[in-house]
């Protein structure tokens, strides 16, 4: 016999509810970051805006480009690719299967024909209809893999109880932005993992407010400051994802593959732009006593800091790196080196990770304080337990 709804339950008695679905603000925080670099990189430089007299649109019906390079499709689909992948992520569970995969591939094209659009106004951009026909192929293929992946990363059991064993909650914004470090550097900066370097005018003129210049540095000097934003670069960086994570994770492998991201990224970066003899260019005698310096940190951090100190360090390396970024006047060595780079065809993912490099550590800052301060506790603990 069924029980009966209507008599009355044993003392102490909880009725289970079922458990709601919940998106995933991680995926939702990834595709707003990706739709941010996307955007500027696809219109960059955002200057010299004109209008050539005909419709935006024309693009669409124009003839195929007349000269037109493997490298150039693929990386059109690549560009497309994280986006299709990000927005089932972020639709889940909302939207899921041939919905989600459609609504994705749909919204994809009119991002590419917008931009597309927006770029017939600019003189150092060409509009395609086959930069729109490979960005949704992008799309497609990311579209394709985010949906049918959807239910296990978001729904999954295994991966929901990971995320609760080693990671706080409210950390989605802090361990996006220590995913995208290593990105960041591939921007040719004038120090390792000297990102946040404002504009020089605008550094200057807030110094003059307060009667304050540049001060002049001896190549000595150099180095002692690349080896100070190397470390703290490092320290930033390690000690903001050990802040996100439990004591119980596995914080040191975590940050050494957080590091050899970046650095091989930036080894990647150099060896594409400035020939495979140069692939280690950036490794200057700065460089190495910085990540010596760092990795130490680092390791301090992830073995012994509580959440509290190391997000209290992440903040003070930030707050120190950016000060001596933007106190370091330029290098004339650097600026020498930097005349051979020539993005070419990487245009976009150049202007993507100048801003990438130039934003991630005040954003960093923005997220610390959302991390929580004390551990979590169940708002209705079990009784009788």
């Amino acid at each position: 016999m069924s029980p009966d709804p209507t008599a009355p339950r044993p003392a102490g008695h909880r009725t289970s509810a079922p458990a709601r679905r919940s998106g995933s603000p991680l995926a939702r925080a990834a595709l707003l970051a990706c739709l941010v670099l996307l955007v500027y990189g696809s219109l960059s430089p955002w200057s010299g805006w004109r209008s050539l007299g005909f419709s935006p649109l024309a693009f669409l019906h124009a003839p195929w480009p007349a000269y037109v390079t493997g490298f150039d499709l693929a990386l059109n689909v690549l560009a497309y690719l994280p986006l299709g992948l990000l927005l089932p992520l972020a639709l889940h569970p909302r939207l899921r299967g041939v919905p989600a995969f459609a609504a994705t591939v749909a919204l994809a094209a009119c991002l590419s024909v917008t931009i597309e659009s927006l770029q017939t106004y600019l003189p150092a951009r060409i509009a395609s209809n086959l930069d729109v026909l490979t960005n949704v192929a992008g799309a497609f293929l990311g579209a394709w893999a985010g949906t049918a992946l959807a239910p296990a990363l978001i729904d999954g059991r295994r991966l929901r109880q990971a995320r609760r064993r080693w990671f706080h909650p409210r950390f989605a914004a802090v361990l996006l932005l220590a995913a995208l470090w290593p990105l960041a550097q591939m921007h040719p900066g004038p120090m390792l993992f000297g990102n946040g370097e404002l504009d020089r005018e605008f550094v200057a003129a807030l110094l003059g407010l307060v009667g304050r210049q540049l001060p002049d540095f001896e190549a000595s000097q150099f180095a002692a400051a690349e080896v100070l934003v190397t470390a703290c670069g490092m320290l930033a960086a390690g000690a903001a994802l050990a802040a996100a994570m439990k004591q119980r994770a596995p914080r040191l492998r975590i940050l050494l593959l957080l590091l050899t991201a970046s650095l091989a990224t930036k080894a990647i970066t150099y060896g594409y732009e400035f020939g495979p003899e140069r692939v280690l260019a950036w490794l200057t005698p700065g460089a190495v006593a910085g990540l010596a310096v760092g990795l130490l940190a680092v390791t301090a951090v992830a073995t012994t800091t509580s959440t509290r100190a190391a997000s209290t360090l992440a903040t003070t390396a930030l707050l120190v790196l950016v000060v001596t970024v933007n106190a370091v006047p330029p290098n004339p060595y650097h600026a020498h080196w930097l005349a051979a780079w020539r993005p070419g065809r990487l245009r976009d993912l150049a202007a993507a990770s100048e801003l990438l490099a130039l934003a991630w550590p005040y954003a960093m800052l923005a997220a610390l304080p959302w991390l929580p301060r004390r551990p979590h506790r169940p708002a209705h603990p079990r009784q009788g337990q």
